[in-house]
């Protein structure tokens, strides 16, 4: 399988996990929205258009069994047009993301913010939105009153990954210090040694929080690793108050050769794609989860309430 090499930070325009709403109808309730995360493309030659003229494909890439009920979840939504990476929308053309039960019984609406990289935009709306119920959901986005079309997701009871207020898992991973140890346990071209002093275990058990990024800029396979590590550098760059741990997904022994073994940790955490990132408080309980790319705004928005 190819390796493509990832750059940049991202950004999301206009986020606030904190700021959200909905409206329910059909059975007289209130659902709540707040923070929840494979995104596979490959970003060279993306083509972005603001308008909606034209068929139009609605694709909702979060992996399989990462939606649930269990506490607010991160939905990501992509508008496609006539080709795979002519992903239509913009930051000055707003969208809102319908989500409704297949029993007809809930209906909740949230505003899509539109995520950007500074390697390319990446074409994504953002929303988040807690589901009160499992099952088949019909995911629908809108501009100016009008539906552009819909996408089916399957919501289950329980996560494939940690999810909101799970223990985060104790996973032992590589540490180092030296220019030669950075070199063996990270791909990042510029590693930052503070987010290799520490393993998974010592950072979610010391009584600090944690941001611990799963990513791999040189053996990405979705091209948002190194936008996503850059991202997760920003936020920790100047703090002292919260440990950062980067994890490679892959044996760095076998990459190189075309192997891309899943390392322990990887299946300690439930991970089948990367990157991902992971946000656990100060006693090791996860309270944010972000698959693929993630706004600055974003990450930051989520370790304000730690």
């Amino acid at each position: 399988m190819a390796a493509s090499a990832c750059g940049g930070d991202g950004d999301l325009e206009g986020a606030d996990p904190s700021d959200t709403t909905t409206a329910a109808a059909g059975n007289g309730t209130d659902e709540g929205n707040g923070v929840g995360d494979g995104l596979e493309t490959d970003l060279d030659g993306l083509d972005t258009d603001p308008t909606f003229d034209g068929p139009i494909t609605v694709a909702v890439p979060n992996s399989p069994g990462t939606l649930t009920t269990g506490g607010r979840q991160r939905v990501m939504t992509a508008l496609i047009g006539d080709g795979p990476n002519a992903f239509l929308g913009g930051p000055d053309q707003p969208v809102v993301v319908r989500f409704e039960h297949v029993d007809g019984d809930t209906v909740g609406e949230v505003e899509g913010a539109w995520l950007t990289t500074n390697a390319a935009a990446l074409g994504l709306y953002v929303t988040y939105y807690e589901f009160p119920a499992a099952g088949l959901w019909e995911v629908i986005v809108s501009a100016d009153g009008e539906d552009l079309g819909a996408a089916l997701i399957e919501v289950t009871e329980e996560s494939a990954v940690p999810n909101i207020g799970d223990p985060a898992p104790k996973s032992v991973t590589p540490t180092g210090t030296t220019v030669a140890e950075l070199a063996a346990i990270s791909t990042d071209p510029e590693p930052d040694p503070s987010l290799y002093d520490l393993t998974i275990a010592d950072a979610v058990t010391n009584g600090r929080p944690t941001v611990i990024v799963f990513a791999t800029p040189a053996f990405c396979q979705t091209a948002l690793c190194g936008p996503t590590l850059e991202t997760v550098k920003a936020a920790g760059a100047g703090r002292d108050d919260i440990d950062l741990v980067h994890v490679e997904p892959f044996d760095l022994e076998l990459a190189p050769q075309g192997t891309l073994q899943p390392i322990g940790p990887m299946a300690d955490w439930g991970l089948v794609t990367e990157p991902w990132v992971f946000v656990v408080d100060a006693d090791g309980l996860v309270s944010a989860t972000f698959e693929g790319i993630i706004g600055q705004e974003e990450l930051e928005a989520a370790l304000a309430v730690l």
